[in-house]
């Protein structure tokens, strides 16, 4: 049993256990302080393997970054999780910081920008055809050496805010999620499309929008919002009330929102990693507001008073029971 269980919590930290699996593993962690123990030890074993894996394709990407400069004047290296994109540039100025402006322009063909705004920051870029877009925490915005005037394609994974340039020319703005296409011209809207959320849903402020998911195409008007449930592949139109883009100004409401979806936001704003070690405690329902004043620790007092349930800390990892 234990080695099973070993097993189980290493498909758990991967992000492949299966929800039968999973209930297996939390019955055994549910057996007492010992078997509690005993997976916090083999996640610290499995981070380090981790880190250590990343310090070895480090030392590699070091290697090919050094071989490509002395090739190109100008390089910048881009990274997402496991993934680089390098574009050579006449002129490329980037800044990074917790919440900055970036602005890249590159005239060759072929290359790939990937921007990310990493766990517990947000960013904000500006494309070369002027349009403004703010990215949530753990979103990542991909467009190519090609996007221009008339050529407008970005991907979106993860949640962002646009305020689309108009052009004389009329050209459209697409922004490609993982299960729907946005079309636009000029406007203000706000997409989230995060891999591990069910949801993908666009939030019309101002202008038009075409939502295209192939044999389904919706036209918003503002004040609605698209919803495409991924596991159905359902998509539905609605008024939505609230600022879908208070995010940007550090605001955010939560109306019956499941615990298990909430800590999926926590875990992107504050860049830790929350376990809810109870199926039970997952569809607990909750309405809370976050102005991003809080600690993390002041967000976690809260939920154990509103909701009664255990929650320790170790570092960066959080833990949840009944």
């Amino acid at each position: 049993m234990l080695k099973n269980a070993k097993q189980l919590a290493t498909r758990y930290f991967e992000g492949k256990i299966t929800r039968d699996e999973e209930n297996v593993l939390f019955e055994f962690i549910g057996q007492g302080d010992d078997q509690r123990a005993l997976f916090h030890r083999w996640e610290t074993e499995w981070e380090e393997q981790q880190t250590a894996h990343a310090e070895t394709e480090r030392a590699w990407l070091h290697f090919a970054s050094n071989t490509i400069e002395a090739k190109a004047k100008s390089v910048v290296v881009l990274t997402l999780r496991h993934r680089i994109a390098i574009a050579a540039a006449v002129t490329a100025l980037v800044m990074i910081t917790a919440f900055s402006t970036w602005q890249l322009v590159d005239n060759l063909p072929g290359h790939e920008f990937a921007l990310t705004a990493p766990m517990g920051s947000k960013t904000q870029l500006t494309l070369p055809d002027g349009s403004k877009i703010w990215l949530n925490a753990g979103s990542t915005l991909k467009y190519t050496s090609q996007f221009d005037n008339k050529n407008r394609e970005v991907e979106l994974e993860g949640e962002g805010y646009f305020e689309v340039a108009k052009k004389k020319n009329g050209a459209q703005f697409v922004v490609k999620t993982h299960g729907y296409d946005v079309v636009v011209k000029g406007t203000h809207f706000d997409v989230s499309a995060y891999k591990d959320d069910q949801f993908i849903k666009t939030s019309l402020l101002e202008g038009a929008v075409l939502i295209d998911a192939g044999e389904d195409r919706l036209m918003m008007q503002p004040g609605e919002m698209v919803t495409l449930n991924t596991a159905t592949g359902t998509l539905t139109k609605t008024n939505f009330n609230n600022d879908a883009h208070a995010w940007i100004r550090n605001m955010t409401d939560f109306d019956e929102i499941t615990l298990e979806d909430f800590v999926k936001i926590l875990s992107r704003q504050y860049a830790v990693k929350i376990h809810i070690l109870s199926s039970e405690l997952k569809t607990t329902k909750l309405s809370i507001s976050l102005r991003n004043k809080e600690t993390i620790d002041e967000v976690l007092d809260a939920l154990q008073r509103i909701t009664n349930m255990k929650i320790t800390r170790n570092g960066k990892n959080i833990y949840m029971t009944e």
